[in-house]
């Protein structure tokens, strides 16, 4: 028999939770397994040119805010010299739609987060829809469901296929 004391009780916290903390829903198995699968991707093909970092909070106005993947310039990173909230702005973000989101939600934080922080391109993963949509500070959006993602703000190409290879309908 277990004894009471072996139990912890729930305590309220004051701690902030995920979705606040991140400013972002939780994610779930499909959002992680696409996050993976870029994650590699861009490090395997563009590991050498770029800093491919994933859940990076950035020190963005008014709020912070944490993509889900960050390309940023290559540098050597130095423990000393690291932040918990990185002013360094990447040079693109990536954020993939959770249940909870609308993909204009995503939108709307590249608009008003990213691109006023310096931000070059941001891209938006909509999973029910197998589709990228690529959006720079000038307005120009770009669409991609098939073939290679192809941001012309840094020269990284990407398979949409590769992107959503082992999600299912």
């Amino acid at each position: 028999m277990i004894k009471d004391d072996f139990f912890i009780e729930e305590t309220t916290t004051t701690e902030p939770d995920y979705e606040t903390e991140r400013n972002k829903p939780l994610p779930n198995r499909i959002h992680g397994r696409i996050q993976t699968r870029l994650v590699v991707q861009l490090e395997n093909n563009y590991g050498t040119q770029f800093a491919i970092e994933s859940e990076v909070s950035l020190d963005t106005k008014p709020k912070t805010s944490t993509p889900d993947i960050c390309i940023f310039p290559l540098r050597k990173l130095h423990l000393n010299d690291i932040q918990a909230k990185s002013t360094e702005m990447p040079l693109t973000t990536i954020e993939i739609q959770s249940p909870s989101q609308s993909p204009e939600d995503l939108v709307a934080k590249a608009l008003e987060y990213y691109f006023p922080a310096g931000v070059k391109s941001a891209w938006v993963i909509v999973p029910a829809m197998k589709a990228v949509r690529l959006i720079l500070p000038d307005g120009q959006n770009f669409l991609f469901i098939a073939g290679e993602v192809n941001d012309p703000t840094n020269g990284v190409r990407v398979a949409v296929e590769k992107i959503f290879e082992g999600v299912e309908w």
